[in-house]
């Protein structure tokens, strides 16, 4: 006997949540960046790469209205890494940098915390949806079972086989 085909999930959804996400994101930061006067391309790149960490966190919250969690799930990971990338390699190669090198290495090691928290929160995460998965696995496998009656368990209750522990034997005895 074969099991039955997971039902499908609709992507449609998914789809739409990353496209409102991304067309929202591209206008907001062109905007951020087409706004920045002169020489203050910095501070322009440093608010995408705090957006982008925002966007991250929205995507990963947008999960809970998506019947199938990959498509906003991947979209938070898209985010994410764009917003540490920018952080990271606008504090360390921008050639504009107007901060000093404390400065620029207190901003650095702030970055570096949140992306450490950041890292750990999907460590932990990852083990939630293993967890997750097995327990739909295990619920689906005893829906598939056929439904038992209080029959059933009223005759187990008496069977001597069900109800009985086995003998003991002492130690030492074959």
């Amino acid at each position: 006997m074969s099991t039955p085909a997971p039902p499908r999930r609709p992507v449609g959804i998914g789809i739409a949540i990353i496209a409102v996400f991304a067309v929202v994101a591209a206008l907001l930061f062109t905007a951020v960046y087409l706004t920045q006067p002169g020489n203050s391309h910095f501070y322009g790149l440093i608010t995408i790469g705090i957006l982008s960490l925002v966007f991250a966190l929205a995507a990963y919250l947008a999960q809970a209205a998506a019947p199938d969690p990959t498509a906003p799930r991947a979209l938070s990971w898209g985010f994410a890494g764009l917003g540490f990338a920018l952080l990271v390699g606008t504090v360390v190669f921008a050639p504009s940098n107007p901060l000093n090198p404390i400065a620029q290495l207190i901003v650095l090691i702030v970055i570096l915390l949140f992306l450490g928290a950041t890292l750990l929160g999907a460590y932990w995460r990852v083990g939630t949806v293993a967890t997750a998965r097995a327990r739909l696995e295990r619920r689906d496998q005893w829906k598939a079972q056929p439904p038992r009656s209080a029959l059933d368990y009223a005759a187990a209750q008496h069977d001597p086989e069900v109800t009985q522990s086995p003998p003991s034997t002492p130690k030492g005895s074959p």
